[in-house]
């Protein structure tokens, strides 16, 4: 069933205007695989950029501290499947699962959140977020129409991929402190039948969805105006 709230919150942070040089294209930072990071939300900004074409895309910056990352794996035909999340797996050696070992699985996917944070900075998006990220935190930019979906509040849990090795957001879900079970999402397109769908079916909750197309960032004029 579907939750009311209110984003009340979300609309008193202050809007922070930029004139951009050139047109506005985010998916000139989107190469290479992207990762897959766990972390708590610790504080959000809003921005507005102004390109040369007229055009205002709106966006919130999530500041997140990181707890793990790996690195988003794709099978040859451009299928994402699941990281490996350990260097070992656990097989079962005894009568009606009573008994185990440790077997190698081969090399995780596993990366330090320091390594990501280098990685997805990309100027001159960093010298926007750099004044406003608390220490040992990612700046990861994500629509306001996508942020809108989701109710979210400073010290929560989320789950999200990043669109390539970039700072933007590709997908996003929060999870619960306690069963870590997936509680709300944003963005449009549904994945589909990807690894996470396998990793969430016995939780019985919504799977992550991608964020709308950055192409289509632009919106009408609101209370993003000063």
């Amino acid at each position: 069933m579907s939750r009311m709230y209110h984003n009340e919150s979300l609309k008193s942070i202050p809007v922070l205007n930029h004139d951009w040089g050139e047109p506005w294209k985010p998916e000139k930072y989107n190469f290479a695989k992207g990762f897959l990071i766990e972390g708590t939300l610790k504080s959000k900004s809003r921005h507005v950029i102004n390109d040369t074409t007229k055009t205002k895309y709106r966006y919130y910056v999530l500041y997140i501290q990181g707890h793990t990352a790996h690195r988003r794996q794709f099978t040859d035909k451009g299928e994402e499947m699941e990281p490996n999340f350990s260097a070992k797996q656990v097989t079962n050696t005894g009568y009606l699962n009573s008994s185990y070992k440790l077997d190698p699985k081969g090399k995780t996917d596993r990366v330090e959140f320091s390594d990501v944070l280098k990685t997805i900075k990309k100027e001159p998006l960093a010298s926007i977020t750099d004044t406003h990220t608390p220490k040992d935190c990612g700046a990861f930019w994500i629509l306001d129409a996508d942020m809108d979906k989701m109710e979210i509040a400073n010290e929560e849990t989320i789950r999200l991929k990043t669109a390539g090795d970039s700072p933007f957001v590709f997908s996003i879900t929060k999870l619960d402190d306690v069963s870590t079970r997936v509680c709300n999402y944003a963005g449009g397109a549904e994945v589909g039948a990807s690894w996470t769908d396998k990793v969430f079916a016995s939780k019985e909750q919504d799977t992550p969805h991608q964020v709308s197309n950055q192409d289509n960032a632009g919106a009408d004029d609101d209370e993003w105006d000063d």
